[in-house]
């Protein structure tokens, strides 16, 4: 956020929580952009009023994989070649930020490079292969061998063919690239669900009112499209608000208009919840019920929604409730909707978040361990992309594809910049092991990669 934002209140509570902290873990560092690291960098530095170090005075261990996803949005990946790491007058703003981002990530300089694979751990034959072609498609150099493995996990009626309606693939999550791909397949989800289980679909909907102050948010071309209407009050038109239920979720910022739901439904959490209970923003579960109140005569909207945890790191015991269940309350969130027009609109909602579980995207995938792991690969945007989707699964077997994808995008080798990131991270690792063994020369020394790896 701006510096505008960073009130007395908020650097206080920031600082009271980082109070005794030693050590600040980052995961996903591949989706983290150069200007991110330093808003985290300045933030920290003015939350501990330590401008003299970087991030505070605080130990920052970052993790993840360059060969997952890059950032999401338009910002630059930490290896990008398009950011220097040098500062020039001419640069923008925000250039300038992503610039010293970059020089922050070049002073981390012990690299541990973790090369046991602890998710698939198989033994069998195809579960080699299948390690073998995921460790290639990291540097996009898959082999025909590799090609035709993956291949053969493409779901298909013909003989031998892998099948979808095998009961261990059924209300398992499709991992897809694209959100409106998500939304839909949602949405057939809860409709196939409830007509096998025999249950109706209860929807819930949200209470929603004009939200004021819209033009402060979103990008220069958003807050030109944004309506901010002449208004007496906040409360919506009934046509308005209608538009507004119908919307899909990846349109209101997955804070949904309507939730159809019924018992034992798969859904994720869309928030922070309570991070010590494990609901947690990718959270996933099953709807177990619900308590409501009416807003209208034939519409009902949730106070709080009971969910099971599947898969909590931890067991999760609260008081009066099962193992793992949860109660999830309603909230009010400020959410920018993009309109059929194309125009946006912030208004306030008032809704649980979360959305029905039977489709993810790529980026809402990373982190996941799955037994189950059914993708679509065909519109994945990159071998990146396609690689995340793959490597959550622990088998081979328990690997499927749901449609014929594009192998080029496989092949060809990887950009010129990730290379180079992935072999100066090697000789970094290389380097932090000869340390920590006593056997490097003192003369290797330096504050930034270039200089610490220049002299080794």
């Amino acid at each position: 956020q701006n510096n505008s934002s960073d009130s007395v209140a908020t650097l206080l509570q920031v600082r009271s929580r980082l109070q005794n902290v030693e050590y600040v873990f980052v995961d996903e560092i591949s989706m983290v952009d150069c200007g991110s690291v330093y808003t985290i960098c300045a933030k920290m530095c003015a939350a501990l009023k330590n401008d003299g170090t970087p991030f505070g005075g605080i130990n920052m261990i970052f993790a993840g994989d360059f060969a997952q996803l890059p950032p999401a949005m338009s910002g630059s990946a930490l290896y990008s070649h398009k950011v220097g790491r040098t500062i020039h007058r001419t640069s923008s703003h925000l250039q300038q930020q992503a610039s010293i981002g970059k020089a922050l990530w070049h002073q981390f300089t012990t690299v541990v490079i973790l090369r046991e694979n602890m998710r698939q751990r198989s033994q069998g034959p195809n579960d080699a292969k299948l390690r073998t072609a995921l460790e290639n498609l990291r540097y996009k150099s898959c082999t025909p061998e590799d090609v035709h493995l993956l291949q053969s996990r493409v779901a298909g009626r013909g003989a031998g063919r892998p099948k979808l309606n095998q009961p261990r693939f059924r209300n398992v999550s499709i991992i897809t690239a694209w959100n409106t791909h998500r939304d839909k397949i949602n949405e057939l989800g809860c409709e196939r669900f409830a007509k096998e289980t025999g249950q109706p679909l209860t929807t819930f909907y949200s209470v929603d009112k004009l939200s004021g102050d819209a033009d402060s948010e979103g990008t220069k071309k958003q807050r030109r499209q944004t309506m901010n209407p002449r208004r007496s009050t906040n409360i919506l038109s009934e046509e308005l608000q209608d538009c507004l239920w119908n919307l899909s979720h990846t349109l209101t910022d997955h804070h949904p208009g309507k939730l159809s739901l019924c018992i034992g439904m798969p859904v994720m959490v869309k928030v922070n919840e309570a991070t010590e209970c494990c609901v947690t923003n990718g959270a996933e579960g099953v709807v177990v019920g619900w308590k409501s109140r009416p807003i209208s005569e034939d519409k009902e909207a949730l106070e709080t929604l009971f969910v099971k945890l599947t898969a909590a790191p931890t067991p999760v015991q609260l008081e009066g409730l099962p193992e793992n269940v949860v109660p999830i309350s309603h909230q009010s969130r400020k959410v920018r909707c993009k309109m059929p027009n194309g125009n946006f609109l912030s208004v306030s909602r008032d809704q649980v978040s979360v959305i029905p579980n039977f489709a993810m995207t790529d980026f809402g995938s990373q982190g996941r361990t799955r037994p189950n792991n059914v993708c679509d690969l065909q519109n994945c945007r990159s071998h990146q992309s396609i690689y995340t989707c793959l490597s959550r699964g622990s088998t081979y077997d328990g690997t499927i594809i749901v449609q014929p994808f594009d192998s080029k995008k496989l092949t060809g080798g990887i950009a010129g910049s990730l290379r180079q990131e992935f072999r100066e991270l090697e000789l970094l690792d290389e380097i932090t092991n000869l340390r920590y063994l006593g056997k490097i020369s003192s003369k290797v020394t330096g504050i930034t990669r270039n200089e610490l790896v220049h002299s080794f």
